[in-house]
């Protein structure tokens, strides 16, 4: 129940997911089960890295007593004790890690935990769904390895090639896919307006992209749009980061908060250009955008600076 341990029975079922992925349509179930084990156990070792008890089952009482180093009074061996189902163990990571996790928990939930259980309680598996589980697999697995600081070559073994060469696979599926929808969204926009004089397409345009389409005003910004070129909208969730003088996020001398807008999703209401998650990099649209908003609401309470004042208060009666 700590780091290395969970660390290293990631790789052996990893390793052992792609020795079955790799043998074929045949040993697919094998494979995608595997893959779901190795990336649960990835997860909590994450989660473990922070506290192990950020990955037992709160209502239990011997599981908390191990997780807090006091398991000689749970009654109960480690062996039985209660942890986070998968699907749970990634939402607690996700909304510690928003910008690095970028898959959705619900397709999180139906492409790889999903296709995990199927094969693990009725036997059954589909090859499309494997290959797909694969591909957010790597997406949940390959950001955890580098947070964890894991030996990258260690973790995949002989099978880094393999990991590679489906990594290249699916970044040129996305650029196939983003180039069939900006053409589409071109085309669309060349039948919509193209009969307007540009006197007409302005006032067109401004009513269009007057408010943003989507519902929190804080958690979007406009943004042009790589289709029409027109203004469209991206929307995502805020955390708090820290910038320099000159707005740089994390940068030398980075002492000032900044309230940070990181975009997940993109919409053009113009041309009807969408695009989400990893199709925004391969659009070059922003990751991140410091907005003008005060980041003191969204911040954290500093516990040492309550901590401090309490102490003076107690320490000196004028203060009460």
């Amino acid at each position: 129940m700590n780091r290395d341990g969970l660390l290293s029975s990631a790789k052996r079922w990893m390793q052992a997911a792609l020795a079955a992925y790799s043998r074929g349509d045949g040993d697919y179930d094998f494979a995608v089960h595997h893959l779901g084990v190795a990336t649960e156990h990835l997860l909590k070792a994450y989660l473990s890295s922070l506290h192990p008890v950020l990955i037992v089952d709160a209502n239990d009482l011997p599981s908390l007593l191990h997780a807090t180093a006091n398991g000689d009074r749970a009654g109960v061996p480690v062996t039985r004790i209660k942890t986070l189902g998968v699907v749970a163990a990634y939402k607690r990571c996700r909304t510690l890690l928003p910008r690095e996790l970028k898959v959705d928990e619900k397709i999180f939930a139906s492409e790889l935990a999903n296709a995990r259980n199927g094969v693990a309680h009725v036997g059954m598996h589909d090859a499309t769904e494997a290959q797909q589980a694969v591909v957010t697999c790597f997406r949940v697995v390959d950001p955890l390895l580098a947070l964890l600081q894991a030996d990258i070559q260690d973790f995949w073994g002989d099978y880094r090639d393999l990991h590679d060469q489906l990594n290249e696979e699916r970044a040129d599926k996305i650029q196939l896919d983003l180039t069939v929808k900006l053409t589409k969204a071109r085309t669309l926009f060349a039948s919509r307006y193209g009969s307007l004089t540009e006197a007409e397409q302005l006032v067109v345009f401004e009513a269009i992209t007057m408010g943003s389409p989507f519902s929190g005003r804080d958690t979007s910004a406009r943004q042009d749009c790589p289709a029409c070129g027109k203004t469209g909208w991206l929307s995502g969730w805020l955390d708090v980061e820290w910038a320099n003088a000159e707005g740089v996020i994390d940068g030398e001398d980075s002492d000032d908060p900044v309230l940070v807008l990181h975009p997940g999703y993109f919409a053009c209401p113009i041309c009807g250009l969408t695009l989400e998650d990893d199709e925004l990099e391969h659009a070059s649209l922003p990751l991140e955008i410091v907005t003008q908003h005060d980041p003191t609401p969204y911040m954290e309470p500093d516990p040492d600076f309550y901590h401090n004042d309490n102490f003076e208060r107690d320490r000196n009666p004028y203060l009460k």
